[in-house]
């Protein structure tokens, strides 16, 4: 009888194991951050394998089609990183808009690369356009995990600083040596590999650079809606009104970086005066639009510089 009853426990016991779904242990929700964050990198690293490693694999000069089509392919899964990030939808919305841009500046690069529709274009034009296209990306991966103003525009400053010195200076003297003849550049796969590493080993170094930059902001620093996600329960919204209006007048006056830091002042939090609601809104608007202009003032100046200092014309 014994016998008889163990086997019967182990028969149990094996039907219960059957009937087990291991999807109800590892339960994934869409407010998971750690799952959305997996999500999140999962996507971002496909998305630049499409744009930056798989188009490297096209015969030179790639054809159009293949290229836009690898490049679509790399924009979507950047969207969908966007989208499922665990940020507020203020923040998504803005990376959103960062990679619209991205895709908007592969246009003339791929039109360079593949046609002659635009005509004879130098270096410079080009690594401008492909210098902007990675800050674009960059401020995109900036919005969905780090968020801080400050650490933004540290960032965007030493990517401009960086690629400057890299596009204007360090390749124009290393083509020579990847072809001997210049103009055979376009049918040659070294320059824009080289290109490919640089720009993903720069951004590479500014992420690990932001995630220790921006802890130290967020505890000495903290912003409202900056430092948490909306709705976290974490984000203090108490500051100074009167410091509001001198953001206000600073950014209507084109002072972004005093604008900035004018705004951060009056959300920190104090002891004495409350901002509204209105009030609080303003001052992450007056954030959002200075830290955006400062960025795009700071990636324009370097853009102009690789363009100006590389005047020699490409093969078509």
């Amino acid at each position: 009888m014994s016998g008889t009853a163990t086997e019967h426990h182990r028969v149990q016991r094996q039907a219960s194991w059957s009937g087990d779904e291991v999807w109800h242990t590892w339960r994934l929700g869409w407010a998971d951050r750690s799952s959305r964050s997996l999500l999140l990198a999962a996507l971002a690293v496909g998305g630049l394998l499409a744009c930056y490693g798989l188009t490297l694999l096209l015969h030179r000069p790639p054809a159009i089609v293949p290229s836009v089509t690898l490049r679509g392919i790399g924009v979507l899964l950047l969207m969908l990183a966007a989208v499922v990030a665990p940020a507020s939808l203020g923040y998504r919305i803005g990376a959103v808009f960062c990679i619209v841009l991205y895709a908007i500046a592969q246009v003339p690069i791929v039109l360079m690369q593949s046609t002659t529709l635009l005509g004879a274009t130098t270096y410079g034009a080009f690594d401008a356009i492909d210098f902007l296209a990675g800050g674009a990306l960059i401020v995109a991966w900036m919005l969905v995990r780090m968020r801080h103003p400050l650490t933004i525009l540290i960032v965007v400053l030493g990517y401009a600083t960086a690629g400057a010195a890299f596009f204007g200076r360090a390749l124009p003297l290393l083509r020579p040596r990847l072809a001997a003849d210049p103009w055979a550049e376009q049918v040659s796969i070294a320059d824009e590999a080289l290109v490919r590493s640089v720009l993903l080993a720069l951004l590479l170094g500014l992420v690990l650079l932001a995630w220790w930059l921006d802890g130290w902001m967020r505890a000495l620093l903290p912003v409202a809606n900056v430092a948490e996600p909306h709705g976290s329960g974490r984000a203090s919204r108490t500051g100074e009104r009167p410091r509001l209006r001198s953001a206000l007048i600073l950014a209507l006056a084109g002072l972004d970086l005093l604008a900035i830091a004018v705004a951060i002042s009056a959300k920190q939090p104090v002891a004495r005066g409350r901002l509204s609601e209105d009030d609080d809104w303003w001052a992450s608007i007056v954030l959002a639009v200075s830290t955006a202009r400062a960025a795009m003032v700071i990636l324009g100046i370097a853009a102009a510089i690789i363009w100006i200092t590389d005047p020699q014309y490409r093969a078509l």
